[in-house]
């Protein structure tokens, strides 16, 4: 699944590597044709492939197909990026299957391996727990909001700021790359990484939205992704700057992009916040986005880790 021991020796489906961009066509598609079932959102795989230019979809994504069908349809995937993984697969996916995708995710890690299941995604828990993975108390909440008629109003910031988008000119790509490494500091985006995000499929100029303030400065900034198959929306990432935070700005924002959500045709929009980040929780709740479950940190120590530890 990722760089190691052949796969061969671990994955019994029909499987390989990412390979190119019509890999990624599938890979969105497979996963907005069986929302809400993955808990993952097709902007999420975008967002986690473009950010920065250190992941390789080569090593980091690996295909899973279905033998009977011969090889032709996707049935899962696994995505990894060093000790972090997600593993995606249909809910009818054999047990022994999950067990095999886990072994590979683990026998490559060589060492502390975290896998971020949704705590509702019953035959990966399965796994993990098959596997020796141990739950954590690390978890992200899953915060969703049902498009209400009241989402078509237009949002109103306090006097003087506006909100900008990247279709117009006002905001330059490096101004809205430093509100990022601002808000996330130490951030691994950069003004090359964002531009390859602005060419990356689902990313659309008027979902990459900021709220500026009177001084022309960006106070905020959330970057939404709109699924038109399954008509669901996600905010990923979402910040406010230090200096701008408990202004009503954030919430603003969030109104604002579920706004321009509702008015594309979505039904539902998602957003994902650990939930150690009390403030951002409150911040998404007094948004009017409720908690649906959570993604949930299993980890384990790979047996290279272990050799390791054993030989020290």
């Amino acid at each position: 699944m990722f760089a190691g021991a052949p796969l061969s020796m671990l994955l019994a489906m029909p499987h390989r590597p990412y390979r190119d961009e019509a890999d990624l066509t599938l890979l969105l598609r497979w996963l907005s044709d069986h929302a809400p079932t993955t808990f993952m959102h097709p902007g999420d795989l975008v967002w986690w492939l473009y950010q920065n230019t250190q992941v390789d979809p080569r090593q980091a994504l690996e295909l899973l197909f279905d033998g009977e069908a011969g090889g032709n349809e996707l049935q899962g995937f696994g995505y990894c990026d060093g000790s972090w993984s997600v593993l995606q697969g249909l809910p009818d996916l054999p047990a022994h299957v999950w067990d095999e995708m886990v072994a590979a995710a683990a026998t490559r890690a060589g060492g502390k391996l975290t896998v971020q299941p949704h705590e509702w995604d019953t035959p990966q828990l399965a796994a993990l727990k098959r596997a020796g993975f141990e739950l954590t108390d690390n978890r992200m909440v899953r915060l969703v909001r049902e498009v209400q008629p009241c989402d078509q109003e237009a949002v109103a910031l306090p006097a003087g700021f506006h909100f900008a988008d990247m279709s117009g000119s006002e905001v330059s790509p490096e101004d809205r790359v430093k509100v990022h490494q601002d808000v996330w500091h130490p951030s691994k985006v950069t003004l090359e990484a964002y531009g390859r995000l602005q060419a990356a499929p689902l990313y659309r100029p008027d979902l990459d939205v900021m709220v500026v303030a009177p001084s022309g400065e960006i106070a905020a900034y959330a970057l939404g992704w709109f699924d038109p198959g399954s008509r669901t929306g996600l905010m990923e990432p979402v910040g406010t700057r230090a200096a701008f935070r408990r202004q009503g700005l954030g919430k603003g924002l969030i109104r604002e992009v579920t706004h321009r959500f509702a008015a594309l045709g979505a039904q539902k929009v998602t957003i994902g916040s650990y939930e150690k980040n009390v403030a951002a929780v409150a911040l998404y709740t007094s948004a009017g986005y409720a908690a649906r479950g959570f993604w949930v940190d299993w980890e384990t120590e790979t047996a290279a880790m272990k050799e390791g530890q054993d030989s020290a």
